[in-house]
């Protein structure tokens, strides 16, 4: 990364940008929320959002705000939407 951001703050900024995403596209279904679905889905947002900090093992000078783009996409598109894409690479039906 062209910027010195240390791992700590990066992984905190992108969980939490996951985080946010996750549960706002929560906050705007018509799911009835519960606490477990509401832990549920911030988590899981928050670990898809945290992930995207992998993508610096391929492209190590990638700005930060692009990771965060990255991760902001892979919180928004869900765990489901990334099994897809999985299964479909991985030749599993």
């Amino acid at each position: 990364m062209s910027q010195h951001v240390p791992p700590e703050a990066m992984l905190g900024t992108l969980g939490l940008a996951g985080l946010i995403i996750g549960l706002g596209q929560l906050l705007a279904s018509q799911d009835k929320l519960t606490p477990r679905i509401i832990t549920g889905r911030a988590l899981s947002s928050a670990g898809l959002g945290a992930s995207a900090a992998s993508v610096l093992t391929i492209y190590p000078e990638l700005p930060l705000a692009a990771v965060c783009g990255i991760a902001c996409l892979a919180a928004s598109l869900g765990t489901s939407f990334l099994e897809r894409v999985t299964q479909r690479l991985l030749g599993i039906s």
